[in-house]
């Protein structure tokens, strides 16, 4: 009897496993979502590493940072 519930449940968990998954279209539009937020990201990203770049300055030379 022991080894009918351990089956009956070991199908019931692998049924619901599988067939509990979202639908294709659904998990297209989350895969869009998730590019479009991280396209998003990358866009609010490249804006504040541009916002705090140091600009040269013009008419002033290099500096030479090697070791000598």
């Amino acid at each position: 009897m022991k080894k009918v519930y351990i089956i009956l449940s070991a199908t019931i968990l692998t049924l619901a496993f599988t067939k509990c998954k979202p639908a294709a279209e659904d998990r297209f539009k989350m895969h869009e979502n998730a590019k479009r937020i991280s396209d998003s990201i990358g866009r609010v990203i490249d804006a504040a590493m541009a916002e705090v770049a140091i600009q040269p300055k013009n008419g002033t030379g290099t500096t030479d940072t090697t070791k000598k």
